[in-house]
């Protein structure tokens, strides 16, 4: 609070003169003026006018008297905090709600829009513009349709409200003076924050530093299940929860909690400028490097759980709830980030959502995710020639590469690079400028890593950071790479011969070569001492006769790995094997388990062409899997392979000789 600094002495002459000259006067009462942040003068501790001092930072007040007003509300009493960072005001709105959560303001309408914890509903208070603290009733509200409600995001007359309970995105339509529920939409993962860009919804997966998006949103809203257009980790974070997108300054703010056990200091924020060129440029499934980011976190943040978060692009001060340590907290200047000290600090037990809203920013939400674009990038061991084609099978581009045989292929459109494992070379290779390459061109590598053996296999990409299969070795070589070099950062020997690699997330997904078996190796990267190392768990696909190559999308949460059959012999006996719903039915398994064939969708037979499947890639958009067929020498694709199985003839066929590794961009 503000320290008073009374106007004593002048009052004190003033009482003074007139109790002198007229004793009969019945003035025996000292008036103290108490200075205040909104008087218009520079008094009491302030280092400017309203500003400074207990007042708030002077840089936060740049447009006196701008209407600039921070909503926030808690789950201790469900009242509704606003707080006038041009102003200096504070109001508190008591709801009958005993706990809340999203909240919203539209100006135009004065519209205060709360969801209730408590009430398990969308309360919408008119005309609270002019109050000061007050009691209010909920001029209209929602039915009792909510489980857990979390976050609120609103498109026009479109609310949506994200519900951790049920993992569900509940849609209504505000019409007049009532809500009408519009969707209630299910989703494969539990969601916390959300929030829109242009159409399309922005919304974090709890539990994890993952960020997915919805496109196009309203449009494509139905009851049941909706898959994310594309999902992608975001380096840094241990577990989101906020979130806040600005379509002005292109710059998206996540917050981080940190552990769940620790509420106190472990907590912080990350700002993505430029986001909507990073973002768009990953692949569903790819990781948004820490490099790229700004991160705020440290014990002088005095953020633990940063449970929502606010921005105001006119100032760029960056708004927190703090649950862990019930606070509002604002930071300006904040740079290149590190642990710094709030600008703003204000008390607020187990404060939850928090809304900034101002003539200038409201809805800022920007456009939609552009130019989406989906390319299969495949090798050859006979050649080394990187063959690309589009969503429909069709070449668009043949590049000659610096390798004569090559397997692993990985492309970096934040970068714009390729990276080939050359099995030639016994190297790995890094192509700049790659998108500028003409049909029929030779690269050169803008550089290379000499590998400890020469026969790599598949590559799987986190980051900055490349995890090798190499067979011969059997073993992990672990590089990270900038712009202009490799650097090989670990060896990891897993006591079994390797091949197929992905990621989930940062959990590195290995097949076990000469088996059917699946190793999958928990947090990889936590792993930092050479030599031994022993995956999470271990299970059996059954069905299979001999894997070799593997992917997973983030989106679907679907797994696919490949069936050679017997190596020996000119038989068409690979497959394929898909598992939808992966994480469910892996965390179902036990180590040293089987996945049985009743969690799968198995395409296989004379009909699919497939002899040696090497490698597959999957399109979660048009759910067709692609496979490379070292054997038959094709690159195959299975149309709907998730609802269709057997012995049936590829949508795809592509004659390419002696085709090894494939990578499915889709961005």
């Amino acid at each position: 609070m503000k320290t008073i600094f009374t106007k004593i002495s002048v009052i004190a002459i003033a009482v003074f003169t007139l109790t002198s000259c007229n004793n009969d006067d019945d003035i025996n009462t000292i008036v103290i003026e108490e200075p205040t942040c909104s008087d218009g003068i520079m008094n009491g501790d302030e280092t400017g006018v309203d500003c400074g001092g207990s007042c708030m930072p002077c840089e936060m007040a740049t447009n006196p008297g701008r209407r600039a007003d921070l909503y926030v509300t808690n789950n201790t009493d469900g009242n509704i905090t606003k707080y006038s960072v041009s102003g200096d005001s504070i109001v508190t709105y008591t709801t009958t709600s005993t706990a809340a959560e999203g909240i919203y303001y539209d100006a135009d309408a004065d519209l205060l829009v709360q969801a209730s914890r408590s009430g398990l509903m969308l309360d919408a208070y008119a005309g609270t513009s002019t109050l000061g603290n007050a009691t209010i009733n909920a001029s209209f509200s929602t039915f009792t349709d909510l489980n857990s409600p979390r976050e609120l995001a609103v498109s026009g007359d479109y609310y949506v409200v994200a519900d951790n309970g049920e993992n569900k995105f509940f849609v209504y339509y505000k019409a007049g003076n009532s809500f009408a529920l519009y969707y209630t939409v299910e989703i494969p993962f539990p969601v916390w924050g959300i929030a829109f860009k242009g159409n399309d919804l922005y919304a974090v997966v709890d539990t994890t530093s993952d960020l997915a998006v919805f496109s196009d949103f309203i449009v494509n809203a139905m009851d049941g299940m909706m898959n994310p257009s594309k999902r992608v980790t975001i380096e840094g974070i241990v577990r989101t929860h906020g979130l806040t997108y600005d379509g002005t300054n292109d710059v998206m703010i996540m917050t981080d909690i940190g552990a769940a056990s620790n509420a106190t200091d472990d907590g912080g924020f990350h700002v993505i400028n430029d986001f909507s060129t990073k973002f768009d440029a990953l692949s569903d499934g790819d990781v948004l490097p820490v490099g790229m980011q700004t991160r705020i976190a440290g014990a002088s943040t005095l953020m633990g759980n940063p449970i929502d978060v606010a921005y105001d692009s006119e100032t760029g001060a960056v708004y927190i709830a703090e649950v862990g340590n019930g606070k509002i907290l604002g930071f300006t200047n904040y740079g290149d980030g590190g642990d710094i000290s709030p600008s703003l600090e204000i008390d607020l037990a187990t404060a939850s959502s928090i809304y900034f809203s101002s003539d200038e920013t409201d809805g800022n939400t920007g456009m939609a995710s552009m130019n989406q674009m989906t390319r299969l990038y495949t090798t050859s061991t006979a050649d080394g020639t990187i063959t690309v084609y589009d969503e429909t099978g069709a070449m668009v581009n043949m590049i000659s590469s610096a390798s004569s045989s090559s397997e692993g292929i990985y492309y970096n459109a934040l970068n714009d690079a390729l990276l080939l494992g050359s099995r030639s070379e016994g190297e790995l290779q890094y192509y700049s400028d790659f998108s500028s390459l003409t049909s029929g061109a030779s690269a050169t590598a803008a550089f290379t890593a000499d590998l400890a053996t020469s026969s790599p296999r598949e590559i799987a990409v986190y980051g900055n950071k490349v995890v090798v299969a190499d067979n011969p070795a059997n073993m992990f070589y672990v590089y990270s790479y900038n712009g202009s070099s490799f650097t090989l950062e670990n060896t990891f020997d897993p006591g079994f011969p390797v091949w197929g690699v992905a990621f989930k997330g940062d959990d590195l997904l290995a097949v076990v070569d000469t088996t059917s078996d699946l190793a999958i190796f928990e947090d990889f990267f936590s792993n930092t001492m050479d030599g031994s190392i022993t995956p999470t768990k271990r299970v059996t696909i059954s069905g299979i006769t001999r894997t070799h190559g593997i992917t997973y999308s983030a989106a679907d949460d679907v797994l696919v790995m490949t069936d050679i059959g017997l190596a020996a012999g000119g038989a068409i006996d690979g497959g394929i094997n898909v598992i939808a719903d992966f994480s469910t039915v892996i965390d179902a398994t036990s180590d040293g388990g089987t996945i049985s064939t009743a969690d799968q969708n198995i395409i296989e037979g004379l009909s699919t062409l497939m002899n040696n499947p090497i490698d597959v890639a999957y399109d979660h958009k048009t759910k067709t899997v692609f496979v490379s067929d070292i054997a038959t020498g094709a690159v195959l694709g299975f149309s709907n392979a998730l609802t269709t199985s057997g012995n049936i003839a590829p949508s795809v066929n592509n004659t390419l000789a002696s085709a090894s590794s494939l990578y499915l961009y889709n961005n």
